[in-house]
């Protein structure tokens, strides 16, 4: 009976981790005075550290989604193969080949892990936490068993879009993904976030 309960434990632990592998919106802003007709062309950035092709393929992935909703955009790596020089001057050379009406940035906000024990064996179903004589050898079980550490990763992206001439924001949104595969697919549906809510607000 305890080997069952510890196998139901595990499983219900796994369908958890599992159920939270989801990437959703987590806030967004705009400025609802903005009313231009066009934000096109967009120049898409990516800021991110030290990996040159997870930037261009969400770059990529970026355009390509515009562009199939006749939105022109360019991916800035198509300009300047390394990433942009952090100043006003390298912004405006790469604005200025582009003729970019707006300007969209995508950056990392933040990255974290968190690990969970999964003891190989647990009680289920006990009134132990009532009596003190249960208690203790209920923890002690616990504590004692061998287990394993079963981790989950929490990434928040943040992506800004900018208008050219004033120089002003425009809008700006979070991201939350758990356990995320940094592939095309991923990042595809990230963007598919974005594109929603920017059309949602009538900016797209």
């Amino acid at each position: 009976m305890q080997n069952a309960s510890s196998c139901l434990f595990i499983f219900l632990i796994s369908i958890l981790l599992s159920s939270c592998s989801t990437n959703r919106l987590l806030s967004s802003w705009n400025d609802t005075s903005y009313n231009k007709a066009s934000i096109a062309p967009i120049l898409v950035l990516g800021v991110a550290k030290n990996n040159e092709t997870k930037r261009r393929i969400y770059e990529d992935t970026f355009v390509d989604s515009l562009n199939g909703i006749q939105i022109k955009a360019i991916a800035s790596y198509t300009l300047n193969k390394q990433s942009i020089e952090p100043t006003e001057k390298a912004l405006r050379t790469i604005i200025k080949k582009t003729k970019a009406k707006t300007i969209l940035i995508t950056h990392l906000v933040n990255n974290t892990e968190k690990a969970f024990f999964i003891p190989s064996s647990v009680l289920i179903g006990t009134n132990s936490y009532d009596r003190l004589y249960s208690y203790f050898p209920f923890i002690h079980h616990s504590v004692a068993s061998s287990g394993s550490f079963v981790s989950t990763r929490k990434v928040i992206l943040e992506t800004s879009l900018y208008d050219v001439e004033t120089e002003k924001l425009i809008w700006a949104a979070r991201t939350k993904s758990i356990d995320p595969v940094m592939t095309r697919k991923y990042y595809q549906q990230l963007i598919d976030l974005f594109l929603k809510d920017l059309s949602n607000k009538n900016i797209l």
